[in-house]
């Protein structure tokens, strides 16, 4: 076991305490302010504090976790060998940085919380970013500390803490349209087929009014082949199918609005094509774009009546998660995990680490039962490259996940996997799963 001394114990201490040694090292640890139980423990220990007791393992702790509420901090850039660190530590500190705060900062996107310039959508954007400003964000760079304080623990205590997991790979596919033309509205139709007829555009005109009088597939009606081929590389590919290879469907099951409008939730092709991808695959829900406090509750409703199983993964449309606000909705919904921890703009982790985490309410100082996922790429940040960009891409951030032990989850659009589109959607889906790192 490990023992950490800490002269007061806070709700952001026992967060971030638990997530790092419990959830990641996977070693038990327990907090004490007690003097005295600290200096008699004869095992794995360490303090944390402003100084040293005597000559013990010190970290030292640069306040953040001490405060309630969110305040602006500081941040300058160093490094830690070759990692990047920032709140620096003064040399009295066996750890050149405050890891704990660090990661607490990034993990609970405390900065999120603070004054931003948004995107267009509306969203936090990318650039505004610690991991995206000190040139870390294709890094899982909390993981990577984690791991470096569990060699100085070894090393320290004569010890040998392993973590001892493979990697897990996920792709999620965001269905914000199911069909291009054939079965959406009357009215989606006829706006289509006039813009086309308007702007001189022949053959989208002629190949909408093909495949909506039956004579061709609808371009979107692809998913009964992504189900084959996937299936195929599990089972026939370089790695076996198990527990670390996974696919889930988010489907949009919200009303018509100016963003989300490309599905119609009550047609009854699309709810038999939900049961039928749930019968083989992961499902989840996607949140509409305007979704408040009533709409979650009535869109997972909708969710459970359609797909007959109790909702478990969500993700919000389009990544937009307006920090808290977002999640505070998912909190009261029991056993959530929710896959929009990331960006669609670029590659890298948003939140720094490529492991689950539970959701921290800043407002509140508590720890909630909401986990969430975060990606590592979306493959929209990628869909302009040639296809050997686009796997040196995956490439690069598979391998820096599987060094950490950690969750590789790659997000597409199922718009993207269009028939006739030229795209390298496909093919980089497969190179996923079939790419040895």
């Amino acid at each position: 076991m490990i023992l950490v001394y800490c002269s007061h114990i806070t709700p952001r201490k026992e967060y971030i305490f638990k997530h790092i040694f419990r959830r990641m090292m996977m070693q038990e640890f327990k907090l004490t302010s007690d003097v005295s139980e600290f200096v008699s423990h004869s095992g794995v220990k360490l303090s944390y504090g402003v100084k040293p007791l005597g000559d013990e393992l010190f970290i030292w702790s640069q306040g953040l976790l001490d405060e309630t509420g969110i305040d602006y901090h500081e941040i300058d850039f160093h490094k830690w060998d070759e990692l990047p660190i920032f709140f620096k530590a003064p040399d009295r500190s066996d750890i050149p940085f405050d890891i704990f705060s660090a990661a607490f900062y990034l993990i609970t996107r405390y900065e999120e919380y603070l004054p931003q310039v948004k995107d267009d959508l509306g969203r936090y954007s990318a650039k505004e970013s610690v991991a995206v400003q000190g040139c870390f964000i294709l890094m899982p760079v909390v993981d990577l500390w984690v791991r470096k304080l569990l060699d100085i623990l070894n090393r320290n205590f004569e010890v040998s803490l392993t973590r001892k997991q493979k990697l897990k790979t996920t792709v999620a596919i965001e269905v914000s349209s199911f069909f291009k033309y054939r079965g959406r509205g009357a009215l989606d139709n006829s706006m289509m087929l006039y813009n086309h007829f308007r702007r001189f555009k022949i053959r989208p005109f002629f190949k909408q009014i093909v495949v909506l009088l039956g004579l061709r597939v609808d371009p979107f009606k692809n998913y009964e082949e992504l189900i084959s081929t996937i299936r195929k590389k599990w089972k026939y590919g370089k790695k076996s199918t198990n527990a670390a290879h996974n696919m889930v469907f988010f489907f949009h099951l919200g009303s018509y609005n100016r963003v989300d409008n490309g599905i119609n939730y009550t047609s009854r092709k699309y709810r038999e094509a939900i049961k039928l991808i749930g019968d083989y695959l992961d499902i989840g829900l996607r949140f509409s774009f305007y979704c408040n406090d009533n709409e979650v509750l009535k869109q997972g409703r909708k969710f459970e009546e359609i797909s007959n199983r109790s909702l478990h993964k969500t993700m919000a449309a389009y990544s937009k998660i307006a920090t808290p606000g977002h999640y505070k909705r998912l909190v009261d919904l029991e056993k959530l995990e929710d896959y929009s921890m990331g960006y669609e703009s670029m590659p890298g982790f948003r939140a720094s680490t490529s492991h689950p985490f539970y959701f921290y309410d800043l407002d509140y100082e508590v720890q909630t039962p909401l986990l969430i996922y975060p990606y590592a790429l979306h493959y929209k940040s990628i869909s302009g490259n040639m296809l050997n960009g686009q796997k040196q891409v995956v490439q690069q951030l598979k391998r820096r996940v599987e060094e950490v032990s950690g969750h590789f989850i790659v997000m597409f659009n199922y718009a993207q996997f269009e028939k006739g589109l030229k795209s390298h959607a496909t093919t980089t889906l497969e190179y996923i799963y079939d790419n040895e790192v």
